[in-house]
């Protein structure tokens, strides 16, 4: 859902239900069968020992689970992917702000990190293109 495409990611995406249908056909998947660190659910492949993980910003919200923040080469924390709140760390780094002062800055930026995206609220949001974020 990210970038300048000039349609709505809402209305352009495949659903989980639908490639988890495809799968089903072909493959016993199981559900919930491990937490991951981080947005993906997982299910297991039934009588392997192949896992396979989701990420579905559209279709299920995956928000309350997300333990991701992306920091670009030009010093910006970025929050969250659907939406534009970002914290600018390089005026620290170039002030010479010590370990502490950053580390502090960066557990600030985390405590406001939103609750869910509005991918489908506001699509519009976020313009931000993928290669720039650094996702």
């Amino acid at each position: 859902p990210m970038g300048d495409t000039g349609r709505n990611a809402s209305n352009h995406y495949l659903s989980l239900d639908v490639v988890k249908q495809q799968l089903q056909r072909q493959f016993d998947l199981i559900p919930g069968v491990m937490p991951g660190g981080g947005p993906a659910r997982y299910m297991q492949v039934g009588g392997t020992e192949l896992k396979i993980g989701f990420i579905t910003p559209i279709s299920q919200h995956f928000c309350e689970t997300c333990n991701r923040v992306r920091l670009s080469a030009d010093g910006t924390l970025y929050l969250c992917l659907g939406q534009d709140d970002k914290v600018e760390l390089r005026p620290l780094l170039r002030a010479g702000a010590d370990h502490e002062a950053i580390k502090q800055a960066i557990i600030n930026a985390i405590a406001r990190k939103p609750e869910r995206h509005e991918f489908r609220e506001k699509p519009e949001q976020v313009i931000r293109i993928m290669s720039i974020t650094g996702g």
